[in-house]
């Protein structure tokens, strides 16, 4: 027969359900603790209605009551007390402590990141619309604007969006011109920046040659606009470089990397042979993404193209700009081909010179000439011509016949 155990007795269960009691009473009093020494005040808000009692494990016979406002200064033991003190004392912990908030002191005296005010407009997502929120860098890219024009007046700014800049680069400059496509940020600009002229405008489709006869000379801008369109942006002053004295703007950082790339590099290619003929290519800093708002998942950079300094060497080119562009890109769209093979149709139509390339660029292949060898082929194929003193469609708008030869 199996022994049975004999039935534990009523008042060992009864002691037992009493120790988990006090158990979940402890931990609970631990968690209102807790919460109290993060954010003072924070009991008072569990009602004084509210008591509970502090039991210990041996002697259940002795308990304590308080009031919910007397818990935090029962449990707050010495060694914390100059801890919160220290904070208290501090004038910023005072001045960003928020009544009623959860967060410890500390956290609230963390710097946050750039953000929009709530009055504002939320960015369009049609225009990829970024702006920069960080003070420094706002400065630094302020810093590096220099014109000499009276009151600044060849200075043009493109996209100031909510006036971020513009209200710095105004201070300097108060007869600067801004062009923004979106209503709403001309109303902002408007409030924010009453004295800027901002006209309304696509600033790809400006004719900057007749900008810069309006202002008195060469222009200097300062872009600020979306990363999709700076790329084209720079190609499209590229036809009015006459007009336009330097550009700063900022890049996408691959793409900037692309503009100052040098012959046998990956990211060699259009951009870096048309950009560092036309200019002098200057990559200023970098820019982390935590400095935009909307937040983009890419680096971007400043960068400074100096068509004033190239002034002479442009004109050396004795090239039409629509020949130069025409080669560049039959070139580089056969980017791991030799010259002769991806050049083969352009030595095969009716208006180039020569058939066959000569022995020092028959085997070569795009990423390993130099800017300046772009232009001799491009003399050897269609022959030197003046280079256009005035603005002319070359980079974003007309584009040269290619007409096969008869077999």
């Amino acid at each position: 027969t199996l022994a049975m155990a004999p039935p534990r007795p009523a008042r060992c269960r009864e002691e037992r359900s009493r120790l988990c009691l006090v158990e979940a009473l402890v931990l609970c009093a631990s968690i209102v603790v807790l919460a109290e020494v993060a954010s003072p005040g924070f009991s008072a808000g569990l009602g004084s209605s509210f008591r509970w009692q502090a039991w210990t494990h041996g002697t259940p016979g002795r308990a304590g009551r308080c009031r919910s406002g007397d818990v935090s200064q029962a449990a707050v033991s010495e060694s914390n007390a100059p801890v919160l003190v220290a904070e208290k004392d501090r004038p910023e912990a005072d001045k960003y402590a928020e009544e009623g908030s959860i967060q410890p002191i500390s956290w609230l005296n963390k710097p946050k990141p750039p953000a929009l005010p709530p009055t504002l407009f939320k960015p369009k997502v049609s225009l990829a619309q970024r702006f920069i929120g960080d003070p420094n860098y706002l400065f630094k890219i302020v810093n590096e604007i220099d014109d000499q024009s009276e009151g600044g007046k060849r200075v043009i700014e493109l996209g100031p969006g909510t006036g971020a800049v513009t209200s710095r680069l105004w201070r300097k400059y108060p007869e600067m011109v801004g062009v923004e496509l979106d209503q709403r940020a001309l109303r902002v600009l408007a409030q924010k920046v009453p004295g800027a002229t901002v006209i309304r405008s696509d600033a790809l489709l400006i004719n900057y040659t007749k900008l810069a006869e309006i202002r008195g000379g060469p222009l200097t801008v300062v872009a600020t606009l979306p990363f999709h369109v700076a790329t084209q942006m720079v190609f499209t002053l590229l036809d009015h470089a006459p007009s336009v004295r330097n550009l700063h703007l900022v890049l996408q950082k691959e793409v900037a990397d692309r503009v100052c790339a040098r012959p046998g590099s990956k990211k060699y290619g259009i951009p870096s042979v048309a950009f560092q003929l036309y200019a002098d290519v200057t990559k200023l800093f970098d820019i982390p993404p935590k400095v935009f708002v909307p937040e983009p998942d890419v680096f971007g950079s400043y960068v400074k193209l100096d068509f004033e300094a190239a002034t002479e060497r442009r004109l050396a080119l004795n090239v039409d700009p629509r020949d130069l562009r025409n080669l560049t890109n039959t070139a580089f769209r056969g980017r791991g081909k030799m010259l002769h093979n991806s050049l083969e149709k352009l030595l095969r139509c009716h208006t180039t010179l020569i058939n066959e390339l000569p022995e020092e660029y028959d085997k070569a292949r795009p990423a390993q000439l130099e800017p300046w060898e772009f232009v001799h082929l491009t003399q050897l194929l269609f022959g030197k011509k003046e280079f256009p003193k005035h603005f002319r469609f070359s980079w974003r708008g007309e584009f040269g016949r290619t007409v096969l030869r008869e077999p």
